[in-house]
């Protein structure tokens, strides 16, 4: 099967969104060491700050707004389509030749009272918090992902966007969610992350109904813009308030668990929406959003009960 040099469908342009996704969630992968490092859990009572994570967090929405303008500047010159897919490629060999060139300060060491007796390991399946956090996790990823993931496809064949407008709108959301994090993070130091990230699932709630309307094109985009905003602080607090809803003790396990799990709920749950949208319409993806974030919602609200 042959595919034209210029002007792809929808499909081609959602696959190279993928693959922009797929090279910028190295973050589940990383390890339990690695959110030692980058979220550290504050003790019990000790409130938790953003800080440095808050800016880690922020910098990895700019990195994926970049991707749709690699393509949508790509395609504007006239280029072939494979052509966003080199640019990448190429920034991820130079990032895979910085890691290799930098690998002895990656080493692994030991977080302070390391020496002190570790949890018992399966202490964080018998407590209730943990599993509705994991599965919390889950799908605000999933969110985060679908959301930008087929927001091209609903705006192009779903409202009418021409192509090179509706990858700027895509990138768009994700440099919302870059935005949201620069600023809701110093809101967070204000005015407590347990407020900020009530109002944030609640603020996706209000984006995905308005990409559910059958409105105007800038209507949907408002939404996506709002989705992305709003969800800007929920991943890296729900990672800091761990120790809130679990206890010190079990963190940095059940962070592990965490993140393994925003990992799976990333990869098949964008999969599942692409499918429904595949047997039904485009149209689907905005009442699929308005579910998932009232799932969000009910789980963070579960997660949050001390045993």
């Amino acid at each position: 099967m042959t595919c034209p040099d210029s002007q792809p469908s929808g499909r081609q342009f959602l696959s190279f969104r993928g693959s922009r996704r797929s090279a910028s969630t190295v973050r589940p992968g990383c390890g339990r060491m690695t959110h030692r490092v980058a979220h550290p859990c504050p003790a019990p009572g000790v409130p938790a700050r953003a800080g440095l994570p808050r800016l880690r967090h922020a910098f990895f929405g700019l990195g994926v707004a970049i991707g749709p303008l690699i393509m949508t500047g790509a395609l504007s010159a006239g280029l072939a389509w494979r052509w966003g897919y080199g640019m990448v490629a190429t920034a991820q060999l130079v990032l895979a030749a910085a890691f290799a060139l930098t690998v002895r300060a990656w080493r692994e060491r030991a977080p302070a009272g390391a020496g002190t007796m570790p949890p018992d390991p399966i202490a964080p399946a018998v407590l209730p918090g943990p599993d509705f956090g994991a599965v919390a996790f889950a799908v605000y990823v999933a969110i985060e992902v679908a959301a930008g993931l087929w927001a091209f496809l609903l705006l192009t064949e779903g409202r009418g966007l021409p192509a090179a407008v509706a990858g700027i709108c895509v990138s768009g959301y994700w440099g919302s969610l870059f935005v949201g994090r620069v600023v809701q993070g110093v809101v967070a130091e204000r005015l407590g992350s347990a407020r900020v990230l009530r109002e944030s699932l609640l603020g996706m709630a209000a984006g995905a109904a308005l990409i559910a309307l059958p409105a105007p094109a800038w209507v949907t985009l408002a939404g996506l813009l709002v989705v992305g905003f709003a969800a800007a602080p929920a991943f890296p607090l729900l990672t800091l308030t761990t120790a809130e809803r679990v206890g010190g003790a079990h963190a940095d396990r059940v962070i592990g668990l965490q993140i393994g799990a925003a990992g799976l709920g990333g990869a098949l749950v964008p999969a599942g929406i692409g499918v429904l949208l595949g047997r039904t319409s485009v149209q689907a993806l905005g009442p699929a959003l308005v579910v998932l974030a009232a799932a969000l919602i009910a789980l963070h609200a579960a997660a949050s009960r001390r045993p």
